[in-house]
């Protein structure tokens, strides 16, 4: 059972210093201790205050209270430590912070019960090598994206699958993402959706250059190779940038290579007793908002 319990939010959600209060008292109630992530120091009354890293590295349950951008950060300071996350919603249902605020402390219950449930969700790995030599190692829940600056006219990319060339092509970027990252940005390019539980790799071009290249899904075995070949700027500069979730940016220049593949961190969640991914699927993309044509 979970006794140190660690708590980031996104300080700009309303009234999150009086929910973080409210639940390290609570929690205090049950004998249980908090740790606190210090860029929330002017909004609660006190508790241990530490760096994300040591929220991250000395709880046993983190819970992050936000939206998908927070469960995203809450990931990368557990890091590899399989240790579950509580994603808390202060707002909108998300597609990872499934829990609302009114839910919380009944999800509480049920982990100090040892009586919820958990998913290990698949993470990737992208190894950028230059000139033979490996040059950044980053590692995503979410996605991993290769896009052009402000000022890019297009990226030229040679794609293989296993060491075998698949295809050469300009587009605007690529989205390699995994099952979870399938309803983020992979999602709004075109992309698939695939559900969360499973090992799969998701390769979604952004506005390529011509309509024969389409996303597609991998094996979560498969290796997946890309090539920069040019990235130009209108100042004639290489200008191409490796995104992690959308929190961590590595410029890429031509001749960069970067291998995509299925990590060997996995990350914990704790599941929603309240509703199925399919659910909140349904309700955030509003399928059930479909009309019938009343003369039909």
């Amino acid at each position: 059972m979970a006794k140190i319990f660690g708590i980031i939010a996104n300080k700009r959600k309303p009234h999150v210093g009086q929910i973080i209060d409210e639940l390290s008292k609570w929690l205090r109630q049950r004998g249980c201790s908090t740790l606190i992530w210090e860029d929330l120091a002017d909004k609660v009354k006190g508790g241990n205050l530490l760096p994300i890293a040591e929220v991250g590295s000395g709880c046993d349950l983190m819970i992050a209270l936000g939206g998908d951008g927070t469960l995203l950060r809450a990931a990368r300071a557990v890091d590899d430590r399989l240790i579950p996350i509580l994603g808390v919603n202060v707002g909108s249902l998300g597609f990872l912070t499934e829990v609302t605020v009114d839910e919380l402390y009944e999800a509480l219950e049920d982990i100090l019960a040892d009586a919820c449930h958990y998913e290990d969700r698949m993470n990737i790995d992208a190894i950028v090598e230059r000139d033979g030599n490996e040059v950044g190692r980053f590692t995503g829940l979410n996605d991993i994206v290769i896009n052009k600056g402000a000022l890019s006219r297009v990226i030229e990319m040679r794609v293989a699958i296993d060491d075998r060339y698949l295809a050469s092509y300009r587009a605007d970027g690529l989205i390699v993402s995994t099952p979870t990252g399938s309803t983020a940005y992979s999602l709004s390019a075109g992309g698939p959706i695939v559900n969360p539980s499973m090992e799969a790799i998701i390769a979604t071009p952004i506005c390529p250059h011509t309509l024969a290249i389409r996303p597609m899904i991998l094996s979560g075995e498969q290796i997946l190779g890309v090539d920069i070949r040019a990235g130009h700027s209108l100042h004639g500069e290489a200008e191409v940038t490796l995104t992690v979730d959308g929190q961590v940016g590595f410029d890429l220049v031509s001749g960069d290579h970067i291998t995509f593949r299925k990590s060997s961190r996995m990350t914990r969640l704790v599941l929603s007793g309240y509703r199925t991914f399919y659910e909140v699927l349904r309700d955030k993309l509003r399928w059930g908002d479909i009309r019938r044509n009343p003369s039909g």
